[in-house]
């Protein structure tokens, strides 16, 4: 069997790897991992093979630990986050949003969309790091910027990030009045005089 070093073992296993604290001196000892070994020790001078035994909590670890990421559609090429309530969105009611963003030159490659059963999972750090310029909230959502909503279909802003929040798309789609009142919002959110 070839033997491989860790970093190219890294495209193969996607889960996390941990170091069991037995097996540490052995490993950092062995010849294939001499570098990995030299840039732990050059990144904290602290951990060595003794500290790495005797504290399971000591890890080397050549990267930091950040939030989870968000997984999302699109290709978010002009920084407007699209958040949904109905997990999965249907066809139908994507082939819906996708009209509303075409109407105002947007398409998925230049959004996120992500439902907001999954975004209500991740920390707030997760959304702040994705660094969108607008949020778009279709629905319930259970996250600490729901807190910046004040009346559906009213834009209001937060920095430099600007949020509009509407009902679910079900509702609106079935819903001729409210997809009058969505229009005018986006009007004001995305600056379209028509």
């Amino acid at each position: 069997m070839e033997e491989m070093d860790i970093d190219k073992l890294g495209f193969f296993i996607e889960e996390d790897i941990f170091l069991i604290p037995e097996d540490a001196q052995e490993i950092l000892l062995a010849d294939k991992f001499k570098d990995v070994a030299g840039d732990i020790s050059e990144k904290n001078p602290a951990t060595t093979t003794g500290s790495i035994a005797e504290n399971p909590e000591a890890q080397p670890d050549n990267e930091t630990v950040s939030p989870p990421s968000l997984v999302y559609d699109g290709d978010f090429e002009k920084g407007l986050l699209v958040i949904h309530q109905d997990d999965p969105l249907g066809e139908e009611l994507k082939e819906f949003l996708l009209k509303i963003l075409r109407a105002v030159s947007y398409s998925l490659k230049d959004i996120a969309l992500i439902s907001a059963s999954q975004v209500a999972e991740l920390p707030p750090e997760a959304v702040q790091q994705l660094n969108p310029h607008k949020i778009l909230v279709f629905g319930r959502l259970s996250h600490p910027m729901i807190q910046l909503k004040e009346v559906n279909y009213e834009v209001t802003s937060d920095g430099e990030i600007e949020y509009l929040f509407a009902d679910s798309l079900p509702v609106i789609y079935e819903e001729q009045n409210l997809k009058k009142q969505l229009w005018k919002s986006l009007q004001a959110f995305f600056n379209i005089n028509k």
